[in-house]
């Protein structure tokens, strides 16, 4: 060990600082730039684009080309952003063109696109979109169509959260051309400044991680270890490999062992004795939705013994279609398997919210339109970490971060807990669905055509938000919702996301299906770490 700080100590005082490298700009365009019909680099200012919703742009955003980009903060929700009007004189409905945008911001960035249809209605449109973990993406789409209307608004929004992001080099061009945009970061683990090899030049930056903290590529290649954080163990091993005393890096494989560890203690026999006498105290709460732009309400449950000078991990259930915030409240089982768990020693003490997931700007309640309701539940991975989080956090002695959030549900509530789960990674760590509706990735079952949130191909969750539990129930009678439970599991699995799942014999679409879920992930949520 000594070697090791020996070593440190000379690469650290000796070398040269070194920035972590983003992405590097290209050199050239695809075209000359007289031909451009749109071409914003705001290296002397705004370029005409305006802050969308309660967001502010200024022209000091962290440069993709040049030395200035557009800055976008002040966000309250997703679809705050930037935005800019499109000449009329310039830009013809039903004519194609081909977009380009530099984004550099956190998760899903979209490039859309709003506009006024003959009836006077306004409506929107999605053109391109990338994921960005801090470095720039590109969102360009060469043959997008303007759809017939006038007054067409530009803007760049995220899929969700509320961070702030930089855009830079907007261009629009002629229908069919490739205009050249970041490339990828190729990330190796261990290779912090992206130059493409681990060596000396890497523990300049590792160092100033270490006080400072690192983001986006230079966080993940320094996260050798993949326990989802960069600290000195991470550049202890760096170390040994630059000077030869390792080969590969050992990973963390916590969260998977956890899953291994329990395995073979779940169970679909529910004890009888744990679904009796429910105990505790149920508190109704209403707070301010931003997604819904109205009130909505939500039930807390305290644990027996519940103490306000201490903090407890918290739990968020989710209903099934049709339901509300008391809908899980009984029936399920939920606040008796707590209530036992808990006085038996056998799970943590812990908040549950029961939430009401519909989160719909234009109804307050449901229309009974399965198709037309699902968006609405859908935007619950907005709401619960934008608005409901926030509002528990100060109205009641929690624990924060991944390690002490749980989300579980049924049937729609078990697909949009895993959906949270994906979507919201960095602050759920415990996920657990119980006979999920299908819908996340595009489906048809026998009630609708599903276009999905996601692809397949999205059903994962990788390090360093690898899911300390990931619990799915299906029941092999339950003929709403068939094997989409498996399926899901099964797509997890493939992508490399440890789960587990439980197959009930007889399980209905109903309580048969969710207790032994909730029985199972009661017991082990807030015990990984």
């Amino acid at each position: 060990m000594s070697r090791i700080k020996n070593f440190l100590a000379g690469i650290m005082t000796g070398a040269m600082a070194i920035s972590a490298i983003q992405s590097m700009p290209a050199d050239t365009f695809a075209i000359d730039t007289d031909e451009y019909y749109c071409y914003d680099t705001f290296e002397e200012g705004t370029d005409g684009w305006e802050g969308r919703g309660g967001a502010e742009v200024s022209a000091n955003g962290t440069a993709y080309a040049g030395s200035k980009a557009l800055k976008v903060s002040g966000r309250s929700s997703s679809w705050h952003g930037a935005q800019k009007a499109l000449s009329s004189v310039t830009f013809k409905s039903g004519e194609e063109y081909s977009f380009s945008v530099c984004a550099n911001g956190s998760g899903n960035m979209m490039l859309s696109l709003q506009y006024t249809d003959a009836s006077g209605k306004t409506n929107y449109d999605h053109i391109a979109n990338g994921e960005s973990s801090g470095d720039y993406v590109q969102l360009a789409n060469p043959d997008y169509k303007l759809p017939e209307g006038s007054d067409f608004i530009l803007y760049v929004e995220t899929e969700s959260g509320t961070g702030g992001f930089s855009i830079d080099e907007v261009i629009i061009t002629k229908a069919g051309t490739q205009i050249d945009g970041p490339k990828p970061v190729i990330i190796i683990p261990g290779d912090v400044n992206c130059d493409g090899a681990v060596d000396a030049f890497d523990m300049p930056l590792l160092r100033s991680g270490l006080v400072d903290g690192l983001t986006g590529a230079a966080a993940k290649a320094a996260d050798v270890n993949g326990d989802r954080q960069y600290t000195v163990a991470d550049t202890v091993q760096i170390a040994e490999y630059i000077i030869g005393q390792r080969t590969e890096f050992e990973k963390d494989t916590s969260a998977i062992d956890y899953m291994e560890s329990i395995r073979d203690q779940i169970t679909v026999n529910v004890p009888a004795s744990v679904l009796k006498n429910a105990e505790g105290t149920l508190e109704h709460i209403t707070y301010f939705s931003k997604k819904a732009n109205r009130e909505k309400g939500a039930n807390v449950w305290l644990p027996p013994g519940y103490d306000s000078s201490k903090e407890y991990p918290v739990f968020y259930v989710n209903h099934g279609y049709g339901g509300d915030e008391n809908a899980m409240v009984n029936g399920m089982g939920v606040r008796e398997i707590a209530t036992n768990l808990i006085k038996s020693g056998d799970a943590v003490p812990m908040i549950i919210v029961f939430t009401n997931q519909y989160t719909d700007p234009n109804h307050a309640k449901q229309t009974g339109n399965g198709q037309a309701d699902v968006p609405g539940y859908d935007n619950f991975v907005e709401d619960l970490p934008d608005s409901l989080m926030p509002y528990i956090e100060s109205h009641y002695p929690v624990k924060t971060g991944r390690e002490n959030t749980a989300v579980a549900g049924f049937s729609m509530g078990g697909r949009e807990s895993l959906y949270i789960g994906i979507k919201c990674c960095d602050k759920v760590g415990y996920i657990g669905g119980g006979a999920p509706a299908p819908g996340i990735f595009p489906a048809q079952d026998k009630i609708m055509t599903h276009p999905g949130v996601m692809s397949k191909d999205d059903m994962r969750i990788d390090p360093p938000y690898s899911p300390y539990l990931l619990m799915i129930s299906g029941g092999t009678n339950d003929g709403m919702v068939n094997d989409f439970p498996k399926q899901y599991s099964d797509l997890f699995t493939q992508h490399g996301t440890e789960n587990i799942y439980i197959s009930v014999p007889g399980g209905g679409h109903d309580s048969s299906t969710v207790i032994p879920l909730m029985y199972n992930f009661i017991r082990f949520i807030f015990k990984a770490v």
